[in-house]
């Protein structure tokens, strides 16, 4: 009993580490100028062009504007989280810091639902540091109404229910989280 509450702990232990360790590392930028290309990014960088691509979802090769912001690719990292009643991909994004599609992604979701139960990947090597690109969640606490938390961050109630993936909005618990703004 000793050696599995032992052993028990020590995962525990080493899974916070890996994390704690792994999500202080915020990405690196590069600020695309007049000239560059992904295959001379790639090569300054040490990388490839497809790992360019990984890293930044949704890009064009061919259409890189100046002054577009990309993250340089780095080794993968990854954090693991078990979908509660009430998460979605842009919850979790969100609460995660992590672009939508790159948690979409790194889990072949083609929608924002997720099963409860499943433990999805979480890429945090897509960390966003930036402030611009924060959202803002709210969890619920007893007696929210969806009506109410629109009301109080200022926002429509479908713009609520868009962001968070909800089909009836007399659906939500206490302890989920929303996205607000």
């Amino acid at each position: 009993m000793k050696r599995m509450t032992f052993a028990i702990l020590s995962v525990l232990l080493l899974g916070l580490t890996m994390v704690a360790g792994a999500s202080a590392a915020e990405p690196e930028y590069h600020t695309i100028v007049a000239g560059d290309t992904l295959h001379k990014l790639a090569q300054d960088y040490k990388t490839t062009v497809v790992e360019f691509l990984d890293f930044n979802p949704g890009i064009t090769p061919d259409k890189l504007e100046v002054g577009q912001k990309l993250i340089v690719p780095v080794e993968t990292l990854w954090s693991y989280h078990v979908v509660q009643p009430g998460d979605n991909a842009r919850s979790l994004a969100a609460a995660y810091r992590v672009p939508e599609e790159a948690l979409r992604a790194a889990n072949g979701l083609s929608n924002n639902r997720l099963t409860v139960g499943e433990m999805i990947r979480i890429p945090i090597h897509f960390y966003l540091g930036d402030p611009e690109t924060k959202q803002v969640t709210h969890t619920v606490e007893i007696g929210d109404t969806l009506y109410k938390i629109a009301g109080t961050y200022k926002v429509t109630l479908a713009k609520l229910v868009e962001w968070n993936d909800i089909k009836d909005i007399d659906d939500i618990t206490a302890g989920q989280t929303l996205i607000v703004g």
